[in-house]
């Protein structure tokens, strides 16, 4: 199942927008370090956790822009980092 809709996705793109303005923002949350990589869309860089200096956290940052007509890149993007994060999981638990 696609993670967007193949009819109006601008439509869907709005309502994600402002639903995500009513969160906090990652700022708010994280102090954001140095840059850790780089992708044709992204970036990753070190996050440190403002509730918890010890925790530090990789956060990838994906350039909305660049992804215009490259929604599938989008979905496939996810799908790795979410079988990452599964992975990872099963590792440390």
């Amino acid at each position: 199942m696609p993670l967007f809709g193949k009819k109006d996705f601008s439509k869907k793109m709005k309502k994600d927008n402002k639903e995500f303005n009513k969160q906090a923002s990652i700022e708010e949350k994280y102090n954001l370090h140095g840059l850790l990589g780089t992708g044709a869309f992204s970036e990753v860089r070190l996050a440190e956790s403002k509730e918890n200096p010890d925790e530090h956290f990789a956060v990838k940052i994906i350039d909305k822009k660049a992804l215009k007509g490259k929604e599938e890149s989008l979905e496939n993007e996810i799908r790795v980092l979410r079988s990452i994060s599964k992975c990872l999981c099963d590792i440390w638990s």
